[in-house]
């Protein structure tokens, strides 16, 4: 099955799922907080009461019938978890009590700006109505959400100082809020972050039996984006801090995170604006899979308009910023920032460093006799010099990147300026062709001379800009052995009536706080439990390929569904090529309304040419045209990977 179930509240099949991690020893109930909050774990229903030891539930009624609340009537009731799995709201509205849910992210994200708004208001406004009653507050376990809301109320609207409401509700919460992240994001809003305090030890809840700490694997087993890695590290405190990730998969070790977190911030807003992309995480243009489904047959646009095309390398995507020397930065899937040392693009003209440029690449490592070889391939570029270019046709942009970046390069080594040998690695310009190539790049004489592994094809549009977040219009193609999807995996004990217990490994992508899917949970697959996995269709069922350690969250629903389809409808080598062969587009480009995707501004030229229609030089167009038709006049004869650059 691929769906997801939305349904309202929790069922059986929710309940299977257990507890959340950490929960079982996790105390259930603070003390009230200026005769007005009370902290609490979130209380389970009774589905989950088969799982748990009577002595460790903790139900609904439990919290309107506990001491701490001293004979006073609980009126509201926030939930800041972002799932309905947990109980029934009809348990807590039998007893005259008001629910309300402001689904937070947590997992390594502090509540937001707009949610402690929401929670401010909220609050305000039973407090008017309601004066003596108690506002019942919990997250998933009621410490750093939970203390990180009352807190910013406590200091925005009560006017206390942020180290009196961290003592305040460790006070009435033991140990109070443990992650030092949340601490620095209340001293970074409300004073001055020199002044931070040093989070307490995590508590012993947090850890099992056997004295390991419990992964922290998104409390709600929640997959939604919060721009952390999901592996995790303690520090001498006990916290869980965000891992330190790692660029190329550590096979480049001098590469490391950026650490100044203010200038990482700056950054990643710096290449939003250039991409005037609205959303948080990634920015980076992402294709889509190719599928001929009755729902969708986008294989059919390569008979609308010209298209390129491209090998699509096995390797790390990433934006490359080149501020100036000295100053060149690569961003990750995860918009993870690294700053690259010894990496040079010398101006073309000037006897300078260029500036303010953003490109588009991958990183690859070829087999060249029997030792491993960095390369970046730069396959698209966005802005150079400050010069929006991504408005630009993409033979202009690839032209540009050949020029005023490859060859520059070329001839600052030519000229003694640059020591290829004390470069960080090589850089090239990643080359496309006219579709109608597509089966000599298919072939096994271009496979067995690329040094690197293939994994199928990328089709790029001629006559549209750099779209940021997802393009409908730029598609991947991989022979249907090849497609796979990537899913967040949490392994689970489920206990049937009637049975042994069995170990499940089930499946989620991005956003979902239920499973779309599941796989059997062998004992190889126990190490990859809370990590993000490559899954390959086998069988009619899911099987494991790889851990993908370059990704911190899984393929969204959307995507997860077009290649779950494109292995329904596969396309086969046979099929691409006589499709294109019989039926690529070969005349005026036809407009077609594109769907809004990635943030991006509605498309309105898709598949036109800028010249008003002028169809005379087809394999130019716009600005750097020039050159780029007898290029492709010796394209046909010319598709090779030179190793040697």
């Amino acid at each position: 099955r691929m769906a997801y179930d939305g349904s309202k509240g929790p069922n059986a099949e929710k309940a299977m799922l257990g507890a959340p991690d950490r929960w079982l020893y996790c105390p259930k109930i603070g003390k009230v907080i200026e005769n007005l909050f009370l902290p609490f774990k979130t209380p389970l229903c009774h589905l989950y009461d088969n799982q748990i030891e009577k002595r460790l539930q903790f139900h609904p009624q439990d919290v309107f019938d506990c001491p701490q609340a001293k004979g006073k009537k609980i009126g509201m009731w926030l939930d800041l978890t972002k799932t309905d799995r947990f109980y029934f709201q009809n348990e807590v509205e039998k007893n005259g009590c008001k629910y309300r849910k402001i689904a937070m992210k947590g997992h390594g994200e502090s509540p937001t700006l707009e949610d402690v708004a929401q929670f401010n208001r909220l609050v305000n406004g039973f407090i008017a109505d309601h004066p003596g009653e108690l506002i019942g507050v919990h997250c998933t376990h009621g410490f750093n959400r939970t203390g990180f809301v009352i807190i910013s109320f406590l200091v925005e609207v009560m006017d206390w100082g942020v180290m009196a409401a961290l003592r305040t509700f460790a006070a009435a919460r033991p140990t109070g809020i443990y992650k030092q992240d949340y601490i620095n994001d209340l001293y970074t809003r409300y004073d001055e972050i020199e002044s931070v305090v040093e989070a307490p030890q995590k508590p012993k809840w947090c850890f099992n039996e056997e004295g390991f700490e419990q992964e922290d694997t998104g409390e709600e087993a929640s997959t939604s984006q919060s721009g952390t890695n999901g592996n995790s590290s303690g520090n001498a405190n006990g916290n869980k801090k965000k891992s330190a990730k790692v660029f190329a998969d550590g096979k480049m070790p001098e590469v490391v995170p950026l650490e100044d977190e203010g200038l990482k911030s700056g950054l990643r807003r710096q290449i939003r604006d250039l991409l005037k992309y609205k959303r948080d995480g990634f920015p980076g243009s992402q294709p889509v899979s190719m599928e001929m489904s009755p729902e969708r047959n986008n294989l059919f646009f390569l008979a609308q308009r010209r298209y390129r095309m491209s090998w699509k390398a096995d390797g790390s995507r990433y934006l490359i910023y080149i501020v100036d020397k000295f100053q060149v930065y690569a961003f990750d899937r995860d918009n993870e920032v690294f700053p690259l040392p010894r990496l040079n693009f010398p101006h073309r003209k000037e006897p300078r460093h260029i500036r303010n440029t953003l490109v588009d690449c991958e990183l690859i490592f070829d087999h060249v006799n029997g030792k491993e070889v960095p390369r970046i391939l730069i396959y698209d570029i966005i802005t150079y010099e400050g010069i929006n270019l991504g408005k630009e046709n993409f033979d202009t942009r690839l032209e540009c990147i050949r020029k005023e970046i490859f060859e520059a390069r070329d001839k600052a080594f030519a000229e003694g300026r640059l020591n290829r040998a004390q470069e960080l690695c090589s850089v090239r310009v990643k080359d496309f062709w006219r579709i109608e190539n597509t089966a000599k790049v298919l072939s096994d004489e271009f496979t067995r001379n690329v040094a690197h592994e293939i994994d199928g094809l990328i089709f790029q549009p001629v006559d549209e800009p750099y779209v940021p977040g997802r393009c409908d219009s730029v598609l991947k193609w991989k022979p249907p052995s090849h497609n796979s999807v990537d899913f967040k995996l949490q392994i689970r004990k489920v206990t049937k009536e009637g049975e042994l217990p069995q170990w499940i490994g089930f499946l989620y992508v991005q956003h979902s706080t239920d499973p779309v899917d599941q796989m059997k949970a062998t004992k190889s697959l126990q190490p990859y439990d809370g990590k993000i996995i490559e899954c390959k269709r086998e069988n009619n069922q899911w099987v494991f390929m790889r851990e993908r350690t370059d990704k911190s969250l899984p393929n969204s629903l959307k995507t997860a569904q077009a290649v779950v389809n494109s292995m329904k409808y596969p396309i086969e080598k046979e099929t691409l090529i006589s499709f294109i062969d019989k039926k690529r587009y070969d005349g005026p480009p036809q407009k077609m309304k594109m769907p809004e995707n990635g943030g991006a501004q509605p498309q309105t030229h898709v598949g036109g040419h800028r010249n008003g229609g002028n169809n005379k030089r087809r394999d130019g167009g716009g600005r750097g045209s020039h050159g780029q038709e007898k290029r492709n006049k010796v394209e046909e004869d010319n598709i090779q990977y030179d190793e040697t650059l």
